[in-house]
């Protein structure tokens, strides 16, 4: 779950979040205070440096989705 499916979870958000709000920081913010609370509800602190990864992963595929959507024009 840790290596593949929460990071999926996290690309996936980071775009709908995108199309959905028109804001990059919506889905990281959800992303980072969802894992952050599972961190300390559901797993250790060791869980602690995913969170980091997968709101880094949120924001690269909102920003990977805002250029492309600029440089392709409206969908």
């Amino acid at each position: 779950m840790v290596l593949v499916g929460f990071p999926i979870l996290s690309i996936i958000a980071g775009i709908l979040g995108y199309f959905f709000f028109r804001n990059l920081f919506v889905s990281p913010i959800f992303v980072f205070l969802s894992a952050l609370v599972a961190t300390f509800t559901v797993f250790n602190d060791s869980f602690l440096l995913w969170v980091f990864v997968y709101t880094c992963l949120a924001f690269l595929s909102g920003l990977g989705i805002k250029i492309f959507k600029e440089n392709k024009g409206p969908i």
